[in-house]
């Protein structure tokens, strides 16, 4: 019969077993604090006719979803939900609007930020 100890202090599992020995397993915590929400570093830059924005790195919440980086956006040019925007990731790709940033900045950022490009038109297709 084997028996399980966990010490949630350490992160550390013993297991026993049958035959007398123990086996120590050391784990990595990944939990996070509820309180503070994980924030992704978002680098905007201007593509074409777009305008400059005086500053244009932003920590935004790591849970949200790419739509959000598109309203954040709008609301910081003032643009009305008629006016077109396209925003690419890494001058590549248009990501789609439920794909969560946390995911886009592991798989894309680049020196620790996630880039995204704004524009009015399209700009790569």
């Amino acid at each position: 019969m084997n028996a399980l100890l966990v010490r949630k202090t350490n992160f550390e599992i013993f297991s026993k077993r049958r035959n007398g020995t123990d086996i120590f397993l050391k784990m990595k915590s990944t939990t996070t604090n509820p309180r503070t929400p994980e924030k992704v570093r978002v680098h905007f830059v201007a593509v074409g006719s777009a305008p400059l924005m005086k500053k244009n790195k932003f920590q935004i919440d790591a849970n949200q979803p790419f739509a959000a980086v598109n309203t954040f956006l709008r609301k910081m040019l003032k643009l009305s939900d008629t006016d077109s925007l396209f925003l690419y990731c890494n001058s590549a790709f248009i990501p789609s609007p439920d794909e969560r940033i946390r995911d886009l900045n592991g798989c894309f950022s680049v020196r620790g930020e996630l880039v995204v490009n704004y524009s009015f038109q399209e700009a790569w297709g």
